[in-house]
C-alpha cells in the first residue's frame, strides 16, 4: 500500500511539473523575429508552425517543408519529423497570441518568437 501512495504521488509531482499548455500551441504560427542571441544578428528566414490536436505538426521553411510528432514536456517542445532524429527547442514563453522559444541551430542560440496567423 505505502508504494502504491509513493508511486500515485510522483505520478501527480510529475503532471504538476508541466510548465506549459500543449493545447494554447494548436493552430498556425508564422515567424515574427528571429535573432541569434551572441551577435544579435537578425534572421529573415520563413519558419511557420502548424500544430494540430492529434499531436501532428508542420513546419514550412518556404523551400522545404517538414512534417511528423510533437508534444511538450515540461518547458520543451519536442518534435519527430518523420524518418528523422527527435528534436527539441526550450519555450520561454506560451501566451495566447506569441510562442517564444530559444533553439540551439548548428552550435548557434537562437530566439524565435512566433506569432499566431
Amino acid at each position: 500500500m505505502k508504494n502504491i501512495i509513493y508511486f500515485s504521488l510522483l505520478v501527480c509531482f510529475i503532471a504538476c511539473d508541466q510548465k506549459w499548455d500543449q493545447q494554447m500551441l494548436l493552430g498556425n504560427w508564422k515567424v515574427n523575429k528571429w535573432t541569434e542571441i551572441s551577435s544579435g544578428k537578425k534572421i529573415t528566414n520563413q519558419m511557420d508552425f502548424s500544430f494540430e490536436e492529434d499531436g501532428r505538426y508542420l513546419l514550412d521553411y518556404g523551400k522545404k517543408k517538414e512534417h511528423g510528432k510533437y508534444w511538450i514536456a515540461n518547458e520543451y517542445l519536442h518534435t519527430i519529423e518523420e524518418g528523422k532524429a527527435e528534436k527539441k527547442v526550450k519555450i520561454i514563453s506560451l501566451q495566447k497570441d506569441t510562442l517564444a522559444m530559444e533553439m540551439n541551430r548548428a552550435g548557434s542560440i537562437e530566439k524565435v518568437i512566433l506569432v499566431r496567423k
